[in-house]
């Protein structure tokens, strides 16, 4: 009685348990199960099960026997300043060297990456084939091998497990490539980097500068004749000429033909680096890192010579401003220099009127403190008035009143110490020396 009594409460137990739960389904819902992503259902226990890797999507695979028609190669460029548009054609060759398929794809500044898809017979994964790099492109880099134009790049299909044990054809590659492009140059001159805008570059295989930039840099002149084409660089009485459009390049009084035409590029005349480095006796020590040239021109001895053969440059003397002023007592020269120290260069020489034997025009090193517009004399006046040191100054000769000569004379000692200049040669250097120039005098 007492396990008929058990019994009973066991099943009345499951009775309540089960009338507390709701139905889960009805005999016509099949339950939904995701595995790996995929959705699967029970259709009376039988579960038919399909699952995508997605490593192995867009691949060709007869999963039965692991055939394929396609091989693929996915190339990521590398990004250089100056890219040349090209096409870049790869060929694909069976093992026994036959072509199979090729592609050409354009290459331009703005390009990232390509993507060559070859259709070729059906082969089993795991047969080889070779990749040629035809045209178009400067290198191709698979693992760390370079590979260059003309030459054949091996490439193994193959198969590989999955994370879910799914066979899987490895029959696409990843390369890296350099498309033609422009070397960029980095220079320097005498060791110090010189910057350029726009910068030098290589054109054809000819290291190519912005010629007016550079000389100027160095301590030459350099300007533009239109009428002529021809961009003209000046060392004192020396020219350089190079005429746009052609090779023909006058160095010193000496025609020469230059590695490439001097041309326009970006609003800026540019020349042969190595026929202007040779023009002026320097070397070029150029390091090439492949995608860039470092090149270093050493100091020129022409140059050199030039400046230090003047006694401001000689003599290393400096000046607050870009401009410096040498009076020259016993020569009755004023000259006026643009520049920096050991580097000026003569702008302007001018023929004054000094200090007189009893009142001579002090001698020294000094600065440019202000200016005057005139000293007024009744009948006469000077001016404009460069005062240097005292009542020291720089001044005109005497002029009436209307601006005409009351006493003209220069090249004399005539004044009570003051330095005086025509008019029109007073006028130009009171437009044009700032405050804080260097005024030097030597007897």
């Amino acid at each position: 009685m007492l396990h008929s009594k058990k019994l009973m409460s066991i099943l009345i137990s499951a009775t309540m348990l089960l009338s507390a739960f709701p139905v889960f389904a009805s005999e016509t819902d099949e339950p939904v199960v995701t595995v790996n992503g995929a959705e699967i259902s029970d259709n009376d226990n039988d579960f038919d099960i399909t699952i995508t890797d997605p490593s192995s999507e867009n691949i060709p695979v007869d999963s039965s026997s692991m055939r394929s028609t396609r091989i693929t190669v996915h190339i990521s460029m590398l990004q250089q300043p100056y890219t040349i548009d090209s096409f870049a054609k790869l060929e694909l060759y069976s093992s026994d060297g036959q072509l199979l398929d090729y592609d050409s794809l354009w290459v331009g500044g703005v390009t990232t990456d390509l993507t060559y898809v070859f259709d070729v017979p059906e082969y089993t994964i795991g047969e080889s084939f070779t990749l040629k790099l035809a045209e178009g492109l400067s290198s191709l880099q698979f693992y760390n091998d370079v590979y260059y134009e003309g030459q054949s790049i091996p490439l193994n299909t193959y198969t590989y497990e999955n994370e879910y044990g799914d066979l899987i054809a490895a029959n696409s590659f990843e390369m890296s490539a350099y498309p033609y492009f422009q070397k960029s140059v980095s220079l320097s001159y005498d060791g110090v980097p010189v910057s350029l805008s726009p910068g030098p570059r290589v054109v054809d295989g000819v290291t190519m500068v912005p010629i007016a930039q550079l000389a100027q840099y160095i301590g030459l002149d350099a300007e533009y004749n239109s009428a002529y084409n021809v961009e003209i660089l000046s060392l004192g009485e020396s020219d350089i000429y190079f005429n746009l459009g052609t090779a023909y390049t006058t160095v010193f009084g000496t025609d020469v033909n230059a590695p490439h035409p001097t041309v326009w590029i970006d609003g800026s005349v540019f020349a042969s680096l190595r026929t202007f480095a040779d023009a002026l006796g320097c070397t070029l020590n150029v390091t090439d890192n492949y995608t860039s040239l470092n090149i270093n021109m050493t100091s020129s001895p022409t140059v050199n010579n030039y400046y230090n053969g003047m006694f401001v440059n000689n003599h290393g003397i400096s000046s607050r401003t870009d401009y410096l002023v040498w009076i020259s007592l016993n020569e009755y020269k004023v000259r006026v220099y643009l520049g920096k120290q050991y580097q000026w260069k003569p702008i302007r020489e001018m023929t004054c009127t000094i200090g007189a034997p009893e009142s001579p025009t002090i001698t020294g090193s000094f600065e440019y403190e202000y200016s005057m517009p005139r000293w007024d004399y009744g009948t006469y006046y000077v001016g404009p008035c460069l005062v240097f040191y005292g009542n020291y100054a720089i001044h005109s000769v005497f002029l009436y009143q209307d601006g005409s000569e009351y006493d003209g004379r220069v090249g004399m000692q005539l004044s009570h110490g003051c330095v005086r200049l025509k008019k029109n040669d007073i006028d130009w250097m009171y437009s044009m020396i700032p405050v804080g120039t260097r005024i030097y005098i030597t007897p």
